[in-house]
């Protein structure tokens, strides 16, 4: 029985040790991404690879397969986070160096984060031009991915982005509808509600993020009507969340 229980405690040991040295790896890799600039983070972005040769020994403990467990996700943590006009100007840089020309999706995405986190208005709109300009579809609606947060008033050039709302493929109209999210353009308002009218309940569910931030009055009974038809739980908390989001900005504005 004393035998037994040494070799649980070992095990357990070793499960601990292995969680430790996984966690100075994870670090490490954490600590590289913020320190070796916008070269090394694009061409992490591209990689599979786990960022330890020990993930393979944990799987065979607790077999669990994580999206945590890749270099790229931690890298494209790290982009989410960008925003300072020297990695915007290395980015830029980027671009135009044929050394780094298979990493653009990557390199277009971390200046859409630069983009997002700043609400650079002239960056907006030089990303906007190149998705009309970039013939790869993977790189526009990595362009697109994320600039829904951005506060797109005069000036932003979102023309583009209602075209392709009803012109370009599913997962480019996908991508465009999120992009009208903050907006005062009285158009986008009608064009959320006609794809609202006539698309799936996930993607009315989805619609309703951006509706949320640029609708009025006029959307209420739209979404009410939708609302009452549907038993879809997703969907009636968005309905629900978009009809308390514009109803409480008509209050504060009145």
């Amino acid at each position: 029985m004393f035998n037994i229980f040494r070799r649980k405690r070992k095990k357990g040991n070793k499960a601990e040790e292995l969680a430790d040295k996984l966690e100075i790896a994870k670090q490490k890799l954490i600590s590289d991404l913020e320190r070796n600039g916008m070269e090394f983070l694009v061409t992490k972005m591209s990689c599979k690879d786990e960022y330890s040769d020990l993930i393979l020994e944990r799987r065979k403990i607790d077999k669990s397969y994580n999206s945590e467990d890749s270099i790229s996700w931690y890298a494209y943590q790290r982009s989410n986070k960008l925003n300072s006009p020297e990695d915007k100007k290395k980015l830029l840089e980027l671009l135009s160096n044929e050394k780094y020309s298979g990493y653009k999706k990557y390199t277009y995405c971390c200046l859409s984060s630069i983009c997002s986190n700043t609400n650079d208005k002239d960056l907006f709109n030089f990303l906007i031009d190149k998705v009309q300009k970039e013939e790869d579809e993977g790189i526009r609606i990595s362009i697109l991915s994320r600039l829904k947060d951005v506060i797109k008033y005069s000036g932003y050039n979102i023309e583009p982005i209602k075209t392709l709302v009803k012109e370009g493929t599913s997962d480019e109209s996908h991508a465009a509808i999120k992009v009208l999210s903050n907006t005062n353009d009285p158009e986008v308002e009608d064009i959320l509600l006609d794809e609202f009218k006539i698309t799936n309940k996930h993607m009315k569910g989805m619609i309703c993020g951006p509706l949320s931030t640029v609708g009025t009055l006029k959307s209420i009974p739209i979404l009410k009507t939708e609302y009452k038809k549907t038993r879809y739980g997703f969907l009636r908390m968005a309905i629900d969340e978009a009809i308390n989001k514009i109803e409480s900005r008509d209050r504060s504005v009145h």
